[in-house]
This record gives C-alpha cells, sequence and structure tokens, in this order.
C-alpha cells in the first residue's frame, strides 16, 4: 500500500482536470496513490481522468451530487493510508509538492499538518504566503484560512473526528482547519509550491457572498476560541471593522488598536499566543493604514507635494516600515514626472 493518497475531488472540470492530474502523476516522490472522487459530473470528466493510463490513480465515481463537503468525506471514508494531500481538479501542483511535504511530516513528529505557498493564476494573479509557524499561523485565521492544499497525517482526522461540515459550504475548508488547529500543529512551507487556478464558474467565484456569510461564522468561532465574552455589540465590531480593517480617519486607527488590545487583554483561555496575536493585529492595522494612505495621498500618483501632506497628517507612523522607506522613494523618484499633478 501507498504511504500517501492525494484526494481530488471532482465536478465538471473537464477542461482542467488532465493538467491538474499529470502534475499529480509528475512528483518527484512517487510513494502515492491519486484518488479522483466525482461527485456526479454531467460533462466528461470522467472521460478525460480515465483516458490517462496509470495505475496509481484509483477512480471514485458517484452518480449522485452531495456537494463539495461531503464528496470529501466520501472520499476520506476511502482512504487508509498515513498520510493524505488535498488538491482539486482544476488546480496545478509543483514537482516537489509532494516530496517536501512529506519531509516536513517526518522532520517535525509535532505536525500534523503542512501547508503551502501557493499562486493564483486564470482571471486574478498574486502570490500567497502564510505564517511560517503554527502560533503566527493560527493568529491569522481570526481573519481568514492559512492552510491551503494540505499534506497532513490521516490520523488527526480520525483520532479528533474531523469531517468536513456540509453546512459549512463554501467556507468548508476554512471551518475544517480552524477546527484542526484545536487539537493539531501546522507547518507552512515558505515557498510556491501550488499554482491556484481562478475562473468564473468556481466556488470562490461564483458563490462569493455565500463564502463571506459562512466565513464570518468561522471567524466568530475562532473569536470565540479566544474569549467567549464578547457582546454582540463587540462581534458586529470585528466582523464589520477589524477584519476589514476599515479606515477613513485617524479615529478609526485609534478605534482599532483599542479593540486589538481589548482581544489581547480577553485571551486568557490559553489557546493563542499574546506575542502572536499582539504581532498579528499590528501588522494588520498597519497594512489597513497603508492601503487608505495610497488611497487617499497618492491615489493620483506620487510626487513630494503629497508626501509632505502625508508626513505633516500624523498618519505617516503608523504605516509599515518598509512601505514609508518605499513612498519616500517612490516620491522623489517620480517628482519630475509629468503625469503626476
Amino acid at each position: 500500500m501507498a504511504r500517501v493518497t492525494v484526494l481530488m475531488p471532482t465536478y465538471n472540470v473537464a477542461p482542467w482536470v488532465e493538467e491538474a492530474v499529470q502534475s499529480v502523476l509528475r512528483q518527484t516522490y512517487t510513494d502515492f496513490e491519486l484518488l479522483v472522487v466525482d461527485d456526479g459530473s454531467t460533462d466528461n470528466t470522467l472521460e478525460r481522468v480515465r483516458s490517462i493510463q496509470d495505475n496509481r490513480i484509483r477512480i471514485a465515481a458517484f452518480p449522485d451530487n452531495v456537494g463539495l463537503a461531503e464528496n470529501l468525506n466520501r472520499g476520506l471514508d476511502l482512504i487508509d493510508t498515513e498520510l493524505v494531500a488535498r488538491m482539486d481538479g482544476d488546480d496545478i501542483a509543483e514537482p516537489d509538492w509532494l516530496e517536501t511535504g512529506v519531509h516536513v511530516l517526518d522532520a517535525m513528529p509535532e505536525v500534523g499538518i503542512c501547508s503551502f505557498g501557493f499562486q493564483f493564476f486564470g482571471t486574478k494573479t498574486s502570490l500567497v504566503r502564510f505564517p511560517e509557524y503554527n502560533e503566527d499561523s493560527k493568529a491569522q485565521m481570526l481573519f481568514g484560512c492559512t492552510v491551503i492544499v494540505p499534506v497532513f497525517r490521516k490520523s488527526v482526522f480520525t483520532d479528533n473526528h474531523l469531517r468536513y461540515l456540509t453546512e459549512t459550504f463554501p467556507a468548508e475548508d476554512y471551518s475544517l482547519w480552524a477546527r484542526a488547529y484545536r487539537v493539531a500543529k501546522v507547518y507552512n512551507v515558505q515557498r510556491t509550491l501550488f499554482h491556484y487556478r481562478t475562473h468564473p464558474s468556481q466556488i470562490s467565484t461564483s458563490r462569493r457572498e455565500a463564502q463571506i456569510v459562512k466565513s464570518n461564522e468561522v471567524r466568530l468561532q475562532m473569536l470565540e476560541w479566544l474569549s467567549p465574552n464578547f457582546s454582540d455589540k463587540e462581534k458586529h465590531y470585528f466582523l464589520d471593522n477589524f477584519v476589514p480593517c476599515k479606515i477613513k480617519q485617524q479615529e478609526d486607527i485609534d478605534e482599532l488598536r483599542r479593540f486589538a488590545n481589548l482581544m489581547i487583554e480577553r485571551n486568557t483561555q490559553g489557546h493563542y499566543d499574546n506575542t502572536a496575536i499582539r504581532n498579528k493585529f499590528k501588522s494588520h492595522i498597519a497594512y489597513g493604514a497603508l492601503a487608505y494612505a495610497e488611497e487617499r495621498y497618492f491615489a493620483k500618483g506620487y510626487n513630494p507635494i503629497r508626501l509632505l501632506r502625508l508626513l505633516t497628517s500624523g498618519f505617516y507612523c503608523t504605516l509599515p516600515a518598509k512601505n514609508r522607506r518605499k513612498i519616500i522613494a517612490k516620491c522623489l523618484l517620480l517628482k519630475n514626472n509629468p503625469k503626476q499633478n
């Protein structure tokens, strides 16, 4: 029996599934099987997978469509290997994805879940890195999911009765890994080992509003884990202002800082590291201030006059140090650009 099962749920991903499967078959780590669990596709997804001749592929085709969360559970129930890797049927893995994940889990027996840096491609392109170490990535889970295409120990699921919850769709991953952080440690590899395809028909695009609602439910669960003593008014402020870091004036920054300090004061359950959440809140507010400063002072370009306005506003010191230097450099280098008004 293989040591790793790559779990790939599929549903109507015919245009991309062959590329996804081939990226798994090209892995430098070879002791794996690829389990494709099809959720009643109505296009030719299954035909395209079956056309690939490789004895490492196992197909579980179900005629009924039960949705992504329950389809993932069906797949997990079919897996007996020590390790599991999770990817979708429209994404692309780098060749050393599995090798890196297995190496991390072998070298760090205290870690139950290994996650990775990734790059969006398709309708949007950007690089994403999550904090490397468990306490820092756990702190960031208050804002959003920090586990992507993981390689994990199957025992994390079986020993702790973890399942994907249908009612959390389309934020089933965020919900699952939020619960997993309570029973296992996460390590995030600081390399881009995955390419996450974006297209109009995927769930995160077509059901964006529903995903926000369900993600907010998970954020409140993470807040509750920090402290059960937040009022409804404070919970609303957390979701509506603190998480999106809404800043329109200096007073907003002051209020965000007060709420951050309140969260730190109430962190008495021992579930979060104080240094980790303090650092996360500080950087969260700083980058929110940066976004506001760029919109307010430099939306029409960079020049010394606009820099002077920022400097005299009292807002400048709130910005991340590296970004302050970048703003100064841009204003000085572009000062003679005729396009700058």
